[in-house]
């Protein structure tokens, strides 16, 4: 999460991460290894194949990724790729977050469709297959992002919530959704919010796990504020919480108070 020119790094669990390391999505897939079972989970992924063919630049660089490698806990490894021209992960690193509860991770990453520009993308292993469980819209686009913040049953209702900056460098609008029964449901936005900017390989703040409820933490739209978001009946509620003097302002937030 440190900010500067560091190549993309290895993430796992983490709301913000460095660019560049481990997650996995497909369209087009191909097993490496066969015989994935139900008793297998996702333990890892990275992003494979640089491409340079949708030259956005919002990271920093004029790379992304048009394909990644996953593997499972029995050492099984797939290799998850887009045709080249097409889609790419435009993303820092995948992330490995369990959304169904069950206790496994699921795989969020940031799909583009250089059109349409970005979608966020959950994808997990199901059977001997990784298949892409959901997604939100594309932004409708080229050249239009979104930005992770964090997952958590931010509502205390069972489900887990997904959050992200749609646009944090135009739109600055903090969107909500449940993931429930396979599918991705709109909650709530809020507006005048930001949590990344043009040429940064990173992402700060994030989740914030604290009582009574978790916060999402973000700068403000004009970059001089911290804000804590939560979520209650529907409707998101932000605050400042203190003064923007950095990216690692942001990132010192995440500890509880």
């Amino acid at each position: 999460m440190m900010p500067g020119g560091a190549p993309r790094r290895l993430s796992r669990l983490w709301p913000g991460c460095a660019r560049g390391a481990w997650l996995g999505l497909c369209l087009w897939l191909a097993a490496l290894t066969p015989g994935a079972t139900h008793a297998q989970q996702i333990e890892s992924a990275r992003y494979v194949m640089p491409t340079g063919h949708y030259a956005h630049g919002v990271l920093g660089d004029a790379v992304e990724y048009s394909g990644l490698r996953i593997t499972t806990s029995d050492g099984a490894s797939y290799l998850v790729r887009f045709p080249e021209g097409g889609r790419v992960f435009e993303d820092i690193a995948p992330r490995l977050w369990d959304l169904t509860g069950d206790g496994l991770p699921e795989v969020v990453v940031i799909e583009t469709d250089p059109p349409v520009g970005a979608q966020l993308a959950i994808y997990g292993l199901r059977g001997e297959a990784i298949t892409k469980i959901a997604a939100t819209p594309h932004i409708g686009q080229t050249n239009r992002w979104l930005a992770p913040v964090g997952a958590a049953d931010l509502d205390g209702d069972g489900h887990i919530e997904i959050a992200y900056i749609d646009r944090p460098h135009l739109a600055k609008t903090l969107r909500i959704w449940r993931f429930r029964d396979g599918r991705l449901t709109r909650v709530a936005n809020a507006e005048g919010l930001s949590n990344h900017r043009i040429g940064w390989d990173h992402i700060p703040g994030g989740l914030r796990s604290c009582r009574p409820r978790p916060a999402l933490i973000t700068a403000d739209g004009g970059w001089q504020a911290i804000m804590a978001s939560t979520l209650h009946n529907g409707r998101i509620t932000t605050w400042q919480i203190g003064r923007y003097t950095g990216p690692d302002s942001l990132n010192a937030a995440l500890t509880c108070p």
